[in-house]
């Protein structure tokens, strides 16, 4: 274990100062490429968090911005039409619709609160902010619910490993798969809880 974590100090001191800004960016950038793999880097923050080798308190922070900052972005692209710079671009176009497929998939435009709830469900937060933005959902509310629902998120996916690491003792990368194993799990009971709900109100 000593081993493990003396790995993990050299690689994070390699990454240098710019570890927590490259969480940030990874997790705004997540909001319109959902397969965008900032999860690992957020749960394996933890798990560093956990053995000293970076701040707790950095790590919230820098996922807490991001996912914010991601959030606003999403939903000002949508807000005021700016769709078309995406389809300027093949690569744009894709992301685009990836986006509309998941609107597709999360049915009707989501109220308040699915700014905060849908983001722990796989694909959840970007179709709920970009549906956010078509519905015209005022600003003073969008950033309220959005960055409460990020601050309680990033809460949590640091809590994964830095609980995860903890309890397990492994390396961090591998605290952070675990960690996203089981955030995963909980997504799907998430999503499993809200479609079933979904369908007893059409019932």
């Amino acid at each position: 274990m000593g081993a493990d974590a003396g790995l993990d100090v050299l690689w994070v001191e390699s990454l240098g100062w710019w570890f927590h800004p490259l969480t940030a960016l990874l997790v705004a950038l997540d909001a319109p490429i959902p397969p965008v793999p900032s999860e690992l880097l957020v749960i394996g923050s933890g798990a560093l968090a956990q053995l000293g080798t970076v701040g707790l308190v950095p790590s919230l922070l820098a996922t807490w911005l991001g996912c914010w900052a991601g959030d606003a972005g999403l939903y000002a692209l949508f807000r005021y039409r700016l769709t078309g710079l995406l389809d300027r671009a093949s690569w744009g176009q894709r992301i685009h619709r990836g986006i509309l497929t998941l609107l597709d998939k999360a049915g009707p435009a989501p109220g308040y609160a699915s700014l905060f709830v849908l983001r722990f469900v796989s694909g959840g937060r970007t179709a709920s902010m970009a549906a956010a933005g078509i519905a015209g959902i005022r600003w003073r509310p969008f950033l309220a619910l959005s960055g409460t629902g990020s601050a309680v998120w990033s809460v949590y996916m640091v809590g994964l490993g830095w609980f995860t690491g903890g309890a397990t003792g492994l390396p961090f990368w591998a605290s952070a798969l675990v960690g996203m194993g089981l955030g995963t799990l909980a997504g799907l009971i998430m999503a499993a809880v809200i479609a079933i709900r979904r369908r007893s109100r059409e019932g």
